[in-house]
């Protein structure tokens, strides 16, 4: 060892999974690699043991024939520092390096890409995803699978074919999780056509994964307590065993029926891998009445969509969407005001949860998943993820990295605002005359303030500048419009109650809403002007009637609707107003009324 030698940091040794994509690094010696030996055992094949300044792999097993850069490991050899190594071991293919430095594998090694290339034409390569390979397609096309090879992108080493194919389950997916993907075709033409295979992004703490790194949540009754959630959470993990239908089970054998994000272990919703998602964020000040908002919408939508659209609107997230939908069926089904009453806690306690997001506990929205598809054409279709945000997250002394939950806005299909008029105080003097108990609420009206924050965040987060704008539609939804439609402006609302609004009704009804806004709170229509390039103005009611306070019990003194009055207005009219601009082929509205 030389003098230098004393003061150099250790050689430690990475190793990279070519087929879950994961990359551990081992920093003490001996290292035990693991695979299966030949009774289907699970043990260590191989070690990784130091010898003075020197590294050496030793095969542990020979009848499972390891194979040390598609040779045979028969004896003991010396790993030489910085040079990169493929190691084929039964169920595992591993790249290891043994270096001072970790310089990573390459930017591509977890995009989970493979090409594969006869041995004699290494520079013939077939670009193919991980998700999309089916054994039986690979062996067909490369019928001489001895000369054949196959290179995990970014890693720069490549393994015999051969040793691939046994990996690769007889059907296209590795698991329930990827069973979506359809069969590749390989020859000529066969380059994968997504340039980020297997990238997603986790619906809750919105932070990046790759499908092979994702969770399986513990189906078993005793495999309670996790690491990090805690005791009563079910146990989160990577499966290593699967059934003949490619379904994952956990340690007992139990199928394991939820997956979970790697990094905040949320459940993710139903088929979130399988279907492209279109964000719907919706925003507006505490006591606005986004709860009951939310719960009339997810009422009226399907049905709009069906009678008028051909589009069926499913729950896409039964177990996820539970609460919600006890929410509104609470509401509909209601005899008295204490019964249809939905209570702030209540509603907020649902949209979120705590979860572990950059070492530490955050509240983390829980994401509202519905399936929308065309009733004579199911490969039409969209998942709708629909989120609320607490206005309280938009305040400007609350930083992103302490309220996470508002970063969804940033990658949202269509912005919904809702604004409540019975909160300000112009709305209220020239209303003051009506007796309705929602204008003698005494809460301070920062509504501007909150929408002008979301538009800076949702600036940040795309990295735009203050003056510049975002095209995602904005709706501002005026609610309670059966309190204020006596000012002035119910001549020019247009309010059918037998179908959808007309394209150029919309319009007609955006100019008149925002007539009023301007006259009475214009840093509302300023701040929304100065967020998106895509700004329309909707009056809507939830609820369409003034709720009533009651008087007596624990309830006393608040304010609950009246079941037998509900009759919202205008209030699907902004979501398919948004769906026509982001999905036309499922939501056509009509330009014009028909004559």
């Amino acid at each position: 060892m030389g003098f230098f030698d004393l003061f150099r940091q250790p050689p430690s040794l990475a190793i990279a999974d070519c087929l879950n994509r994961s990359v551990t690094m081992a920093e003490t010696f001996p290292a035990s690699l693991r695979g299966k030996s030949p009774n289907g055992a699970t043990r260590p094949l191989c070690r990784v043991y130091k010898k003075g300044s020197r590294h050496f792999i030793e095969p542990l097993d020979q009848e499972s024939m390891p194979l040390l850069d598609g040779e045979p490991i028969s004896e003991t050899l010396e790993l030489q520092l910085d040079r990169v190594y493929s190691l084929a071991l039964k169920g595992h293919l591993l790249v290891l390096r043994l270096s001072r430095k970790d310089r990573g594998f390459g930017n591509d090694f977890k995009t989970g890409e493979w090409e594969i290339a006869n041995k004699e034409k290494p520079e013939e390569r077939t670009l193919i995803e991980s998700d999309l390979m089916n054994r039986e397609d690979l062996e067909k096309h490369f019928d001489n699978n001895a000369k054949a090879i196959a290179f995990p992108r970014g890693v720069g080493v490549h393994f015999p074919l051969s040793v691939l194919l046994p990996l690769i389950p007889d059907k296209p997916a590795l698991s329930k999780r990827k069973a979506h993907h359809p069969r590749a075709q390989y020859g000529q033409d066969a380059v994968a056509t997504t340039s980020k295979a297997g990238l997603h992004t986790c619906p809750i703490c919105w932070k990046a994964f790759e499908e092979g790194d994702v969770m399986n949540i513990a189906s078993h009754e005793e495999l309670t307590g996790d690491p990090v959630l805690g005791p009563e959470a079910k146990l989160r993990f990577h499966a290593e065993r699967f059934n003949d239908l490619g379904q994952a089970l956990d340690e007992h054998g139990v199928v394991s029926m939820d997956l979970a994000c790697p990094h905040c272990r949320g459940r993710l919703p139903t088929s979130f891998l399988s279907q492209s998602h279109i964000i719907l964020s919706l925003v507006g000040a505490p006591s606005s009445g986004k709860s009951y908002y939310l719960a009339t919408l997810l009422k009226l939508l399907p049905e709009e969509l069906m009678r008028y659209f051909g589009g069926i609107l499913q729950d896409g997230d039964p177990s996820g969407n539970v609460r919600l939908n006890e929410m509104k069926n609470r509401l509909f089904s209601a005899l008295t005001p204490e019964d249809a009453f939905i209570s702030k806690t209540d509603f907020e306690g649902l949209m979120y949860e705590q979860l572990p997001r950059n070492g530490k506990m955050v509240a983390l929205p829980r994401p509202f998943v519905y399936h929308l598809r065309k009733t004579n054409d199911s490969s039409r279709r969209k998942a709708l993820v629909f989120y609320d945000n607490a206005g309280e997250h938009f305040k400007p002394t609350i930083s992103l990295d302490d309220s996470p939950g508002a970063l969804h806005v940033a990658a949202s299909s269509a912005l919904f605002f809702l604004y409540d008029p019975t909160a300000n105080r112009n709305f209220r003097r020239v209303l003051r005359r009506k007796r309705d108990p929602q204008l003698r609420s005494q809460a301070t009206d920062e509504q501007d303030t909150i929408l002008a924050e979301m538009g800076n965040r949702i600036k940040k987060l795309q990295a735009k500048e203050s003056h510049e704008f975002v095209d995602t539609p904005l709706a501002i939804m005026a609610g309670k419009f059966d309190v204020w439609r006596s000012l002035d402006v119910d001549e020019r609302i247009i309010a059918p109650e037998d179908r959808p609004l007309t394209l150029e009704e919309i319009k007609r009804n955006s100019q008149a809403t925002r007539d009023i806004l301007l006259e009475y709170c214009p840093t509302i229509v300023a701040n929304a002007e100065t967020v998106s390039s895509n700004v329309m103005y909707f009056p809507i009611s939830s609820l369409g009637h003034s709720p009533r306070e009651i008087e007596e019990g624990s309830l006393a003194g608040t304010l609950a609707p009246q079941p037998q009055k509900i009759k919202p207005m205008l209030l699907t009219a902004p979501s398919l107003w948004a769906l026509s601009l982001i999905t036309p082929e499922l939501v056509a509205l009509q330009i014009q009324e028909a004559i």
